[in-house]
Formats: C-alpha cells, structure tokens, sequence
C-alpha cells in the first residue's frame, strides 16, 4: 500500500482526555463495517494511575484536529481507557499530528495497533477469539495480506489453545 499520508508536524502536548470526544470518523467507519468488539477493560482500582499516566508520556495518545476538534487516531486503547478511567479534566499526554490525514494509513495504523500488540501482550481466551474476527476480515478490507497464515498460526501468536477458541 503507497503511503499517501503528509504528516508535516507533531508536537506534543497536554490535553484534558474530554477535549477528545471521539475517534476520527474514518476509524470509527471501519469500525462500524467490521462490526468490533470492545475489548475487556481492567478495572481502574486494579491499574496504578501514576503508572499509566508515565506510560502514556512515553506512548502518547495520537490526534488530530479538525474543525477545532480533536479526535483520535492513533493509541486507541490507552484513549479507550482514558476515558473509562479519568475525570474529562484529567490532562494526558497526546500528540497533534498536523497535515493531511488519509484513510488508509490510519485504517492500517489501527489494525496493526489492534492486533499486535495485543498478539504481543496476549489477551483473554475470549477477547482473542473476538479478535481471530477482525484478524480474518480486516486485512482483506484494507487490501492487505493476511496477518497469519491460518487460525493454527494465530492460536501459537497469542498462546491459546483451540478449545478455549470455540468463539472464533
């Protein structure tokens, strides 16, 4: 897929997690298409807050303004979680990513984000079994090759045995 996506600049900033209302509404398009799952949500008294917030200075939320508004495009999960954990007041740490945006590379951005890295830090036997969905339908709906060669393939990546995948 050619890369047809102009980001001329980022910076960073402090945004307070209510002045991010949604997400772009092309992933939020591909979303709805694909009909995703939410994905299970740690409860906020188990995660150290300080914790995250440090972790969210290193991998901050990415956005992008449009319309004086921001919305989000990149980091999704942590932006997901955000707004379950904090107070809209609450300041997070965010990048403004400034320039054209296309489709596609957010589109592909969100499924890399979806999928590796929850292949890479495992997940419930539930939650991958509603993630062996998107991984089967996604790539095709982007133009891209198949994330794993078979559902074999996938079971291995994120260790789980195929009968705690009966969903999938």
């Amino acid at each position: 897929m050619a890369q047809k996506t102009l980001i001329r600049t980022s910076e960073r900033a402090l945004l307070p997690i209510g002045d991010i209302p949604e997400l772009h509404e092309s992933l939020q398009s591909d979303r709805r298409k694909l009909r995703l799952h939410p994905l299970a949500q740690p409860n906020a008294g188990d995660i150290n807050l300080p914790s995250f917030l440090a972790l969210l200075g290193t991998f901050p939320i990415k956005v992008h303004k449009h319309r004086n508004q921001f919305r989000c495009v990149g980091n999704i999960r942590m932006w997901e979680l955000c707004r379950a954990w904090f107070d809209p007041t609450q300041k997070v740490p965010v990048e403004v990513a400034r320039g054209r945006i296309d489709r596609e590379y957010w589109g592909r951005n969100q499924l890399l984000e979806l999928v590796y890295l929850n292949v890479t830090f495992g997940l419930t036997a539930d939650d991958c079994a509603s993630l062996h969905e998107i991984v089967m339908d996604w790539p095709k709906a982007l133009g891209l090759a198949p994330l794993f060669s078979s559902k074999v393939a996938y079971q291995r990546a994120m260790r789980v045995g195929k009968g705690r995948m009966s969903r999938g």
